[in-house]
């Protein structure tokens, strides 16, 4: 995922197969594509795999001024409105947005994140409270919370692909319509030229009603 290897439609082209996304048609399937595609069910798996990133970052401790700033930018790389308008005009988050935006939405929902992230997470960094009877709770310190930020958009990731895939696979699949229709003509072009392209020997094997081909 990160370094572009996935099997999208753009790889496809280069192999000579359709490239086009199978969700919605679109015309070359490339990876950023999977987190923007029209297709209801990838609007709708990407809405709720967000709404659970956010709960798994106030579980992991991430500082508020931090989730919400991460789930902007996850919103505004994917073309989806925040329902909870965190913009923030905090100065060192919006440091954090700008030299991000340097790398670039793909680089981002790549999970390479700028090492601002980290350096605005360790100054917000403070030590768990011991508990009760006194045992002390291990806080994740900047790095790994870093890590956090890394592992969320893997789960968007994940859910996009499986989405993805189970659509290739099935019966809406634009890409095995499109298949489809290409090999269908391909036959019947077969059919209508049998005497040109066929040995007669071979005529057998195209000898169809059109309708059945």
């Amino acid at each position: 995922m990160m370094y572009g290897w996935l099997n999208v439609g753009s790889q496809k082209v280069k192999m000579g197969q359709i490239g086009i996304c199978p969700c919605c048609g679109g015309d070359i399937e490339t990876q950023h594509h999977l987190y923007t595609c029209p297709n209801e069910s990838m609007r709708h798996t990407i809405t709720e795999t967000i709404k659970s990133a956010k709960s798994t970052l106030v579980r992991q401790g991430i500082p508020s001024s931090i989730y919400n700033e991460f789930v902007e930018q996850i919103c505004l790389a994917v073309n989806l409105e925040n329902p909870d308008d965190t913009y923030s005009q905090d100065p060192e988050m919006q440091n954090v947005r700008d030299q991000q935006s340097r790398l670039g939405e793909e680089a981002f929902m790549k999970s390479f994140l700028h090492k601002e992230w980290t350096r605005a997470l360790n100054d917000r960094w403070t030590p768990a409270p011991p508990t009760e009877d006194g045992r002390k709770i291990h806080q994740k310190d900047a790095l790994e919370q870093t890590v956090c930020l890394q592992r969320v958009l893997w789960d968007i990731f994940e859910a996009q692909w499986a989405c993805r895939n189970d659509i290739l696979h099935g019966k809406e699949s634009k890409t095995l319509a499109l298949d489809t229709e290409k090999k269908t003509n391909r036959l019947l072009e077969f059919y209508e030229k049998r005497n040109e392209l066929l040995r007669r020997c071979d005529h057998w094997m195209i000898e169809y009603p059109q309708d059945v081909i």
